[in-house]
């Protein structure tokens, strides 16, 4: 609904389906740990992660293993909390969004640009190594479930204000999941010659054409 002009979307049943934070907050770490977790998530984002070992990771950042080992225990939870890292960002920057924007169809493109963003750094490498790693497939899952919830908020606002059509949110929200995790797999981006960012800016427009013109169409279900 809207409130003097100010679009206000209810996220209280979203939000208890944000996963639990992986390592410490970033407001918990020193600058320096921070940068050292930016160079590492831009590392893996460009070359991978499964080939690196510890060793290799720490000469790659510029720092000690020690101190890798203070951010997490093993590689693989370090690999986490990375990720996880990155993930939060993603979903504040569309929280953000959800409080500045008035328009549900300006809000849909807010809610999908930090994650378009995010995927214009990824490579084929980390697509492949995302797909062989089932801890990291899960924390990817986990999170787009939250994102899923957001996005039925956004869908059930703009229904009521008349900007979309009376679809299922549910229904649209989860084709929107599952094409996302059928485009990170390798082997359809090399099929279709698409990068993940180019798959998932084509799905977003798929969206914003669907439920805009299921509002002009008077679609009901």
């Amino acid at each position: 609904m809207k409130l003097e002009g100010v679009l206000v979307i209810d996220i209280s049943r979203a939000e208890s389906l944000r996963p639990p934070r992986l390592g410490p907050a970033s407001d918990r770490l020193s600058p320096r740990l921070r940068e050292i977790l930016d160079d590492l998530d831009d590392l893996f984002h460009a070359e991978g992660f499964s080939q690196f070992k510890v060793g290799e990771l720490a000469e790659r950042v510029h720092c000690s293993r020690r101190t890798l080992y203070e951010l997490a225990p093993t590689k693989e939870e370090l690999v986490l909390v990375v990720l996880d890292r990155r993930l939060r960002k993603i979903s504040r920057e569309a929280r953000v969004a959800l409080k500045e924007v008035d328009d549900p169809v300006e809000l849909l493109e807010r809610f999908h640009a930090p994650s378009h963003r995010d995927l214009r750094r990824s490579t084929m490498r980390f697509a492949e190594d995302v797909a062989s790693h089932p801890a990291v497939q899960r924390l990817f899952a986990d999170h787009h479930r939250y994102a899923v919830a957001l996005l039925r908020e956004i869908i059930e606002t703009g229904k009521k204000l008349g900007e979309f059509g009376d679809v299922h949110s549910g229904v649209v929200a989860e084709v929107w999941d599952a094409a996302l995790e059928r485009f990170q797999e390798p082997r359809f981006l090399r099929e279709y010659n698409l990068t993940f960012e180019d798959a998932a800016i084509e799905l977003s427009r798929l969206l914003r054409f669907g439920l805009t013109l299921s509002a002009t169409q008077g679609v009901h279900h």
